[in-house]
């Protein structure tokens, strides 16, 4: 009886923690206008393990791109800017499901000046937003990663870009976004089966010491 309950929390954890996993989505590319964060394009209508975004900042249109994806609860992101230019010069924030800026970055580092980030969700899960636009040196006040540098007012624009947001910046070059998303830990309803199936081989392992000893008697 044990070991058939073993089975049985070990199908059961395999099966919940596929369910867990969010599809592939694939590639999408940039429609505007986007330009403002109650314009994001959506790009990703359910959890996705990863989306990768092409899109272009052209001197014709050197606009701030927003994009909007869902994401579940207890999730890691990995967020990653790259361009075919070595001279594109990115920055990036992450918006969380109330439109609170949650990060932000300038340099992500790996040899360029593409942004990227990191982040772990914890409870909080829903549609996650992206703001994306180019570095503009003569208005960044305070240096990559510090949320504060990029929405002092809470008004969903960079602020370190030109009145009204929108444009200035680094522009002229195409780009893509990939949106990584992970488990960061086990899904709340796997751990108690996990645990539930622990707690059951205990009892067990007790009865049967105590049955051992009885015959021993």
């Amino acid at each position: 009886m044990q070991t058939q309950w073993l089975k049985c929390c070990a199908l059961s954890l395999t099966v919940a923690a596929a369910a867990a996993l969010p599809a592939h989505a694939g590639t999408v590319s940039e429609v505007e206008s986007n330009d403002t964060y109650a314009t994001a394009q959506l790009v990703a209508s359910a959890a996705a393990a990863q989306t990768v975004v092409n899109g272009e900042r052209s001197f014709a249109d050197p606009s701030d791109d927003f994009f909007r994806f869902f994401v579940s609860a207890f999730t890691t992101l990995r967020i990653a800017s790259t361009s075919p230019d070595a001279s594109a010069d990115s920055i990036l924030g992450l918006y969380g499901p109330t439109g609170s800026l949650l990060a932000s970055n300038d340099d992500a580092g790996f040899g360029s000046l593409m942004s990227g980030l990191t982040f772990v969700t914890g409870n909080l899960g829903g549609l996650f937003t992206i703001g994306f636009s180019g570095y503009n040196a003569g208005l960044l006040a305070c240096t990559g990663g510090v949320t504060s540098c990029y929405d002092t007012n809470n008004d969903f624009v960079f602020d370190t870009f030109v009145a009204g947001g929108g444009a200035g910046g680094s522009t002229g070059w195409l780009y893509s976004l990939t949106i990584d998303q992970a488990a960061a830990i086990p899904e709340p309803p796997l751990l108690a089966l996990f645990g539930i199936g622990l707690a059951f081989v205990a009892i067990e392992r007790r009865r049967r010491n105590r049955r051992e000893i009885a015959s021993i008697r």
